[in-house]
């Protein structure tokens, strides 16, 4: 399975968080930052340009976000799978349809 980021944050402060919490990026086969492709989350620019360097189709892709309007409608619009992992104990709106996981090992229903 290839892994990426898309954060609509700098790379370099990318890598920061992934130091602070010990995760290598080599863990990770692409991480895209709004500095990397010049446009941001929700563009659809963004999503294609990881799917390109991972060489995946977007129906091979799954997309894990925490924003409905930025990561699960922006990855939806260019075909890929997304779910919306809720982090906090509000509701989230009731929209028809959306994949929500609680925490990253519900992930793995979608797998």
């Amino acid at each position: 399975m290839k892994t990426g980021i898309i954060s609509t944050g700098y790379e370099v402060d990318i890598y920061a968080v992934l130091e602070k919490v010990s995760l290598p990026r080599e863990f990770f086969d692409v991480i895209v930052g709004a500095d990397t492709v010049k446009k941001v989350k929700p563009h659809p620019e963004v999503f294609r340009f990881a799917l390109r360097k991972l060489r995946v189709k977007p129906i091979e892709a799954l997309f894990i976000g925490d924003q409905v309007d930025v990561d699960y409608k922006g990855a939806e619009e260019v075909g890929i799978t997304p779910v919306l992992i809720q982090r906090t104990d509000t509701e989230v709106s009731e929209v028809t349809g959306l994949r929500v996981i609680k925490g990253l090992e519900g992930v793995l229903q979608f797998i």
